[in-house]
C-alpha cells in the first residue's frame, strides 16, 4: 500500500510513486496519493504531445520494446496461508526458478517472469501476482501457482 511509498517519498530518493489500486503520488507536491495532480499532469502531457495515453504508451514500446504482460488473482482461503511454506520456489509453466525475494510477500523469480504471493492484511485472501514475457505465459504461471497454493 501507499504507506510504504510515503516512507520512500520522505527519504527524498523517489520522483513518483504508485500502487496497484490506482493511487499515484508525487513527492514534490505532498507525500500522499493525489488523483487531481495526476489528472492535471496527464492532461498536460496530452496537450504537449497532441497524442493520448494509448499513443504515448505505444511510443514508449517502440523505444524499449514490449516488456511484459501482467495479471493477478485474489484467491479466497478457508484458513490463513503460511507464506513460509512458499520459500522454496518451484518450477512452473516450464520455467526453472532462479531465485526468491521476500521483500513484499514471497516472490519466485524466473528468467522470463515472476510470481508474487501476498497474504491480504484485511481479508482471508492470498493475492497471486504474475508478470512474464507473454500473456500466454502469464496465464500458465497463474494457473499453476493457483493449483500449488490450493494444494498447500
Amino acid at each position: 500500500g501507499f504507506k510504504w511509498i510515503k516512507g520512500e517519498f520522505l527519504k527524498g530518493d523517489v520522483s513518483l510513486g504508485g500502487e496497484e489500486s490506482g493511487g499515484i503520488g508525487f513527492p514534490e507536491h505532498l507525500p500522499e496519493r493525489d488523483g487531481i495532480l495526476a489528472s492535471l499532469l496527464l492532461l498536460e502531457s496530452i496537450g504537449a504531445t497532441a497524442s493520448g495515453p494509448a499513443e504515448q504508451f505505444k511510443e514508449v514500446e517502440k523505444l524499449v520494446g514490449f516488456t511484459h504482460a501482467y495479471d493477478r488473482l485474489d484467491l479466497p482461503l478457508e484458513r490463513p496461508l503460511d507464506l513460509s511454506r512458499l520459500l522454496e520456489p518451484r518450477p512452473l509453466a516450464g520455467l526453472v526458478p532462479v531465485g526468491v525475494d521476500t521483500l513484499d510477500g514471497v516472490k519466485w523469480l524466473y528468467s522470463d517472469g515472476w510470481v508474487l504471493f501476498r497474504a491480504s492484511g484485511t481479508e482471508p485472501v492470498v493475492r497471486i501476482y504474475v508478470e512474464a514475457r507473454s500473456p500466454d505465459l502469464v496465464r500458465a504461471l497463474l494457473r499453476e501457482s493457483r493449483a500449488f497454493v490450493e494444494g498447500v
